[in-house]
């Protein structure tokens, strides 16, 4: 079963890859793709937040969400992240559509992530890894994607003050 979480209620996560040119400025047609990996925030600090509410359990609205496993920092989910914020911030909007008209499994999936499940939380306006964190646990959608237990994998990214965080399974 595929699993593409969409809050109505929009923060943000960011996807970004580049492809391997030929020697005619074409892309390189059996060259994989080159994953960024600058995000832009502190990586470890965004998965420790997640991993210990996770680990502890919360309330996501009235909604009580038990305790569930870690999840693991990925440079696919980051890469797709950092594309996706990146176009947020050009566009200087929220959305979970790609101007390709994409969504985040199509984002995902260009990065090489072959995904069973997958979600996207983004934002706009926090300075730190701590804010955006706290405004995601307080929107009940986007807690209930941080401690989706399907989830065992996760990348977040920032450009400007927009910011992506995406969950996958393989």
């Amino acid at each position: 079963m595929k699993l593409i979480t969409f809050p109505l209620a929009c923060l943000a996560l960011c996807c970004s890859l580049s492809c391997k040119k030929g020697p005619d400025d074409s892309p390189g047609t059996n060259d994989p793709p080159v994953l960024s990996t600058t995000t832009n925030i502190n990586n470890e600090a965004l998965l420790k937040l997640v991993n210990d509410t996770r680990l502890a359990g919360c309330n996501c609205g009235t909604t009580v969400m038990p305790p569930v496993g870690a999840l693991t920092w990925s440079i696919n989910l980051g890469a797709a992240a950092i594309g996706h914020s990146k176009y947020m911030a050009s566009i200087k909007t929220l959305t979970h559509i790609s101007a390709n008209g994409d969504n985040v499994g199509a984002r995902v999936k260009v990065t090489g992530y072959n995904w069973t499940s997958v979600g996207e939380n983004t934002a706009v306006g926090q300075t730190t890894e701590a804010q955006v964190f706290n405004d995601w646990i307080k929107s009940e959608d986007h807690c209930k994607n941080i401690m989706n237990a399907t989830f065992k994998e996760m990348g977040a990214a920032k450009t400007d003050n927009y910011w992506v965080q995406v969950f996958a399974a393989k």
